[in-house]
């Protein structure tokens, strides 16, 4: 008998939840995936992507202001910060005088298509410019790892981050659609059909959605905890459904397998199949 084939090791990921104060309350930024993105195409996320040799490089280390190595290591908060750059073009940085924000990013937006040929180049290039990246303004929310069942897995780290002044996102490789929103008003949306999310999107817009501001959401983050939280599936009298960890600081556990990646994803594919 053949044993069952090992699922496949989860790929190193980082991404940001950017957070902004609204004229409804707390707003969170997202971007719809194109199409033809190398993972999640289609769907509505945060901004990230998969870590990269770069970001464990010393000399990329050294061009930033780095925060606490626990719970999340510098090289998880170096990819956040690059892929948040590289996707939709908002940077956290500072020049040699510690101003952040608009000017700092437009020194480093025209090469914003070689970082993301070549993520190599980051150090140089910040280095010219006499610019660091802030990573110390990256608040620690949660580390998400994909189930064993789904075919394609992450190890993602997720950070909370207000959003800097003066930026606007701008498209890129992996999406080109963004909005700011109400955690709530997605979460209707997506329950109507208008939006796809998958589970951990999810579960991390209904963990947003009990803070009024974004200073809150941040202070949650600074206060942890910071557990590891890989969803199980499992079988109960209502059907299959995702749960996670008790030590999980969110307000709901288990959630139906509909919003799982692969169900969502089963769900959009026979959707585009009747419009073809």
């Amino acid at each position: 008998m053949t044993a069952p084939a090992a699922p496949p090791a989860p790929i190193p990921a980082a991404a940001v939840i950017l957070l902004r104060d609204g004229p409804g309350g707390l707003e969170a930024l997202m971007q719809r995936r194109r199409e033809q993105a190398s993972a999640f195409a289609g769907v509505l996320a945060f901004p990230g992507g998969k870590i990269a040799a770069i970001d464990s490089d010393p000399g990329f280390a050294a061009a930033a202001d780095l925060g606490p190595p626990h719970p999340f290591e510098p090289a998880r908060q170096l990819a956040a910060l690059r892929e948040l750059f590289e996707e939709c073009a908002i940077l956290l940085a500072r020049d040699a005088g510690g101003a952040a924000g608009y000017a700092a990013r437009e020194s480093l937006l025209e090469h914003r298509e070689r970082l993301d040929r070549d993520p190599a180049l980051w150090p140089a290039l910040l280095a010219e410019r006499g610019l660091r990246l802030a990573a110390d303004a990256l608040v620690p929310w949660a580390r998400w790892v994909t189930p064993v069942f789904a075919p394609r897995r992450f190890d993602s780290t997720l950070f909370v981050a207000a959003t800097p002044p003066g930026q606007a996102p701008i498209g890129g490789r992996e999406a080109d659609d963004y909005l700011w929103a109400r955690p709530a008003d997605l979460l209707a949306a997506s329950d109507r059909g208008e939006l796809d999310i998958v589970f951990v999107t999810r579960m991390n817009l209904m963990r947003l959605a009990q803070y009024s501001s974004a200073s809150e959401a941040l202070a949650a983050g600074r206060r942890g905890p910071h557990p590891t939280i890989q969803p199980r599936k499992i079988e109960t009298p209502e059907g299959e459904m995702l749960v996670i960890p008790d030590e999980a600081p969110y307000p709901v556990r288990t959630l139906s397998f509909v919003h799982s990646s692969v169900m969502v994803e089963k769900a959009r594919l026979a959707r585009a199949a009747k419009k073809a």
